[in-house]
């Protein structure tokens, strides 16, 4: 069948075990001989001798040249000398022959090299022969050593029977031996096919790859690395096995080896890495790559699998992108600086417009005012003026009268005095009014004097008295220590006139003002409350605001008390105003004291 050519394996262990038995059979046969030429004493020489000489004789050359012969030729020689050996011992000795046994080597020796079927017919033809031996000894043609002399045919049917039975076995489990064997070779060859192809396909995408591909032992050594890692770090393969990790990392802080073994031992234990490296390639040139750190099994042992990617022209893109970006960032930050400043200096600019605007609009409303004021202190002083001529005439002339009375008409003196009185009264009242007025209308905003505030006050009170007659009961609480103010006594009559006039118009029927006056440490204190309507809280905030009046259209301009802060300010004193709707106001200021 010739079966062993397309198993060279099974070729190989076949002709391991026939040699083995030409050694054995060898040696065997060699001692068996030695012993055998002891009877040469007994039964003198026999042609036996000669033929076991024979065939051991083949057998050792056989034996010798082993390795020189095929395995079908050493086949032939042995099927052969074993059939001599047991043929002429049966020959001599008949049933008794030990030799007989060897007819089961027979079998088992064609076996070895030809198929079932020509292998059971040399066997077959070896049980003949001993068949026929057998006949021969039985009929007498052939004599053996008279042993035993009632030998059967039964005996010799029992041996042949015995030898084949053992024969059959030793070709079944050779047989079965030779198809198990032969599955396990089919079976590892296509295994090892399977494994072939896998591993053709491995190298196929291990070398296919774009990305460098490094296989690490559990410790970091390098083992293999495919065609790309070659072309981008510039090696020879017969170099890999002489590089490490060190050789390919730039060793700047952050990329040595501790930190690189940092990596691995993460990835021994479990934890898939990928990160940025610096690597380096032969020629020394550094550049950008990135790392992914798997750990895997290659072959039934754990490795660790890196997977390199060229990332130098993308990182250093990525690197001037991120410069460009600080520096973009920068001038952004430094326009911005800028815009906020130019800003701030606008909003300073904005303000100091706004705060000139006001003091624009102020000083406005004060050169109003004080042309208004300067022309009505001009027509009161004229007024004023013109009044105290007729006033001087009645005054001297009501003299005069008493005087004529009084000498030429004596007895009417008496009846015509309380007249004269009450003329007298009425001139005095009249020249205290015009005085009032001079006083409200001086004309010296300049001027900062020593000025007496209960006087102010009080000349205020005289030229209100129209409003407050019949209407408003005035309570007067004045202070007796002595004090002395620094002011414009126009300016501050003008406040105080203006404060007085707002209390009267907020008593709508009949009501009280109390006015009181004390020393508050360098400051005096002057109270001035009434308990007319109020102002709301909503409104007491804008109360100092120009233009703001909470007076009917046409009875306010809403400039009066807005004057008045400004006066105050003007005399480094405060005002302050509570009040309460239906319940009254109270307005407090303070002026320095000398």
């Amino acid at each position: 069948m010739n079966s062993y050519k397309k198993y060279p394996q099974i070729e190989v262990l076949k002709n391991k075990i026939l040699n083995s038995v030409l050694i054995f059979g060898s040696i065997v046969g060699l001692v068996v001989y030695i012993l055998s030429l002891t009877r040469i004493s007994i039964t003198g020489f026999e042609i036996a001798f000669v033929t076991d000489f024979f065939v051991l004789s083949i057998i050792f050359s056989i034996t010798i040249f082993r390795k020189k012969l095929s395995i079908t030729v050493k086949s032939y020689i042995t099927i052969f000398a074993i059939f001599v050996i047991f043929v002429m011992d049966t020959i001599r000795l008949g049933i008794f022959s030990a030799d007989k046994v060897l007819i089961v080597l027979i079998p088992f020796s064609s076996l070895l090299v030809f198929s079932l079927r020509k292998s059971m017919f040399i066997f077959f033809f070896a049980v003949i022969s001993f068949m026929i031996l057998g006949y021969l000894h039985l009929s007498g043609i052939l004599n053996a050593p008279p042993q035993d002399n009632t030998i059967t045919v039964s005996a010799w049917l029992i041996n042949i029977l015995l030898i084949v039975v053992v024969s059959i076995v030793v070709v079944i489990i050779q047989n079965n031996f030779n198809v198990i064997y032969k599955g396990l070779i089919s079976d590892l060859e296509k295994n090892n096919e399977l494994i072939s192809e896998k591993e053709r396909n491995y190298r196929e995408i291990f070398n296919a790859s774009t990305d460098a591909i490094f296989i690490h032992d559990m410790e970091g050594n390098i083992l293999d690395v495919n065609y790309s890692m070659l072309k981008m770090y510039g090696y020879e393969k017969e170099e890999i096995s002489k590089i490490s990790v060190h050789d390919l990392s730039s060793q700047e802080i952050g990329f040595t080896d501790n930190d690189s073994l940092k990596y691995i031992k993460l990835a021994v234990e479990d934890k898939p890495q990928v990160f940025d490296w610096q690597a380096k390639m032969k020629t020394g040139e550094i550049f950008w790559v990135e790392v992914a750190l798997k750990k895997t099994i290659i072959g039934e042992n754990e490795r660790i699998l890196a997977v390199v990617r060229d990332i130098d022209e993308k990182k250093n893109d990525a690197i001037q992108l991120k410069l460009y970006r600080n520096h973009l960032k920068e001038l952004v930050d430094k326009k911005t600086e800028e815009l906020q400043s130019a800003n701030n200096i606008l909003a300073q600019q904005k303000e100091e417009l706004v705060t000139t605007l006001n003091e624009l609009q102020t000083a406005q409303k004060h050169l109003v005012q004080s042309e208004k004021m300067a022309s009505l202190g001009i027509l009161v002083s004229g007024v004023a003026h013109e009044i105290n001529n007729p006033l001087n005439f009645i005054h001297g002339g009501i003299i005069y009268l008493e005087e004529f009375i009084t000498e030429n008409f004596p007895n009417y003196i008496n009846e015509l005095k309380p007249v004269i009185e009450g003329i007298n009264t009425g001139v005095s009242r009249t020249a205290n009014i015009v005085k009032s007025l001079n006083q409200y209308s001086r004309n010296d905003n300049l001027s900062f004097s020593e000025c007496d505030v209960h006087e102010i006050i009080t000349d205020c009170l005289i030229i209100l008295q129209n409003q407050f007659r019949d209407k408003i009961d005035v309570q007067k609480i004045f202070t007796q220590e002595n004090f002395v103010i620094i002011g414009n006594e126009g300016k501050l009559h003008q406040a105080f006139l203006n404060i007085l006039a707002n209390s009267s118009q907020a008593i709508k029927n009949k009501g009280n003002i109390s006015i009181s006056t004390e020393i508050d440490n360098e400051f005096i204190k002057i109270s001035i409350s009434d308990d007319g309507e109020g102002i709301s809280q909503e409104n007491i905030k804008k109360i100092f605001d120009p233009f703001f009046t909470t007076k009917d259209p046409g009875k306010g301009t809403g400039l009066g008390l807005s004057i008045t802060y400004n006066i105050i300010k003007e005399h480094k004193g405060k005002i302050e105003i509570e009040s309460e709707l239906s319940k009254g106001t109270n307005v407090k200021i303070l002026l320095p004291i000398i």
